[in-house]
């Protein structure tokens, strides 16, 4: 009678732990399906308040950097750094922020990278400036193609190659002065670039305003521009450059020939202005429009050695009729050899010689070549030139410490007196500079 009886008892414990165990999964179960619930809504929050990928971190898509020339400047009683004395004599500095990559519509492509670049120039000449230089926006690989880039802004006339010295590679230049006739100077409008996948060949184009001052449009003065360059081979770069302009006002052109730019014969001078031989009256219109014609060699026939030659024809038609029109000739040949020819020792070291020259080479018609003789020579400077020597040391990776000999020789037009022309003999200079850029 005890084991029945026992028997029933084990059968009624095991059914009730069985219908424990079963109610127990049950409510684990929910418990896990309640958890996985939760843990989703939450994950949907999280997901909803992160920044998305490319916003993780502005840091990672935003870089800072700048160039700064400070040194001891000194020159002949009729140059342009007579007594200039210890200065800052250029620091500027430059944002670049990567703002996308690969933007498609559905499977196709319309832009491979998407950036902006801005430049805030603190001084220039060693005097303080504190304006803008280059900000534009660039679009890279539009469509895909390496044939098609576009920067709507503010960017240098994309004439020549001496431009790209007045800009990043400030501080990085070879020579502490910069060619008297290079073709620079920034204005607002629309850049196209492009070329090869390879290198072998491109072009860059652009429609600016036309007017040095910034934002300013004097509304028919437009200036088009056209580069062709090709590399053919590894040591051998060539480039084709052309512009034009429309009515230059008193807005003055957005081309600049070194420190000399498109103004109206006797504008900003309280110098008489000497034509054929005698006083000439001052422009009262400015200029109907403007052509460049120029072009580059760049030859490296060893790592050690760069060979620039430069050539450019700058004229400009006046309103006020022939009498007023001006043509300006520059040239440019530039040798730089590094000190590795050498051996390893010098390998951060290097010298340099350049000859150039400005002007309109017309004895009976001047122009005022370098903005800083405006008071003493005026529209009367028929050419300038330049013999130049520079010696070189890399510090590193980020400065290099320099030292340049200017020789110059202004020529005047007929006619001027003694006053003037003894403002033009003593115009030789003398610098000592680092220029640091990170």
């Amino acid at each position: 009678m005890r084991i029945p009886l026992l028997g029933a008892a084990l059968l009624f414990v095991a059914a009730g732990a069985a219908a424990d165990d079963s109610a127990r999964i049950e409510a684990l179960e929910k418990r896990v399906n309640y958890l996985e619930d939760e843990l989703t809504r939450t994950r949907g929050e999280w997901q909803a308040a992160e920044v998305a990928p490319d916003d993780e971190s502005w840091a990672d898509r935003i870089s800072l950097s700048g160039s700064v020339e400070l040194g001891h400047y000194d020159g002949q009683e009729d140059s342009v750094l007579d007594d200039a004395g210890y200065r800052v004599f250029d620091a500027r500095l430059f944002l670049d922020a990567e703002l996308g990559e690969d933007i498609r519509f559905g499977s196709e492509t319309l832009v491979r990278n998407l950036g902006l670049t801005a430049e805030w120039n603190l001084v220039r000449l060693g005097e303080v400036q504190n304006d803008v230089g280059e900000v534009y926006v660039d679009l890279q690989g539009v469509a895909g193609t390496s044939w098609l880039n576009l920067r709507p802004g503010r960017f240098h006339a994309p004439v020549g190659e001496a431009y790209r010295r007045y800009g990043r590679d400030a501080a990085r230049d070879p020579f502490i002065s910069n060619p008297l006739g290079s073709p620079w100077w920034w204005d607002e409008g629309v850049m196209l670039y492009g070329g090869s996948p390879e290198g072998v060949v491109g072009y860059i184009a652009s429609i600016s305003n036309g007017e040095t001052p910034f934002g300013y449009d004097d509304g028919s003065g437009e200036q088009v521009t056209l580069k062709l360059w090709t590399q053919p081979l590894p040591w051998l770069y060539v480039s084709a450059s052309g512009l034009h302009s429309g009515e230059i006002g008193r807005g003055t052109g957005a081309l600049w020939l070194g420190e000399s730019w498109g103004r109206w014969i006797g504008e900003d001078t309280d110098v008489d202005t000497y034509f054929s031989g005698a006083i000439q009256a001052d422009a009262t219109r400015g200029y109907d429009r403007s052509t460049l014609l120029g072009g580059d060699v760049v030859i490296t026939p060893i790592e050690a050695l760069r060979i620039w030659l430069a050539y450019g024809r700058y004229q400009l038609d006046a309103a006020d009729g022939g009498a007023y029109d001006r043509t300006l000739h520059y040239g440019i040949a530039e040798a730089v050899l590094r000190g590795s020819v050498l051996g390893p020792l010098f390998a951060p070291g290097y010298v340099g010689v350049r000859a150039d020259t400005l002007g309109t080479f017309d004895g009976g018609r001047g122009f005022l070549l370098d903005m800083r003789y405006g008071e003493t020579l005026g529209y009367n400077m028929e050419s300038f030139w330049a013999y130049s020597a520079v010696v070189g040391w890399q510090l590193g990776r980020y400065a290099i410490v320099r030292a340049e000999y200017s020789l110059r020789d202004i020529e005047l037009v007929r006619g001027v007196p003694a006053a003037i022309r003894d403002a033009a003999d003593d115009a030789d200079t003398f610098s000592v500079e680092l220029g640091v850029s990170f």
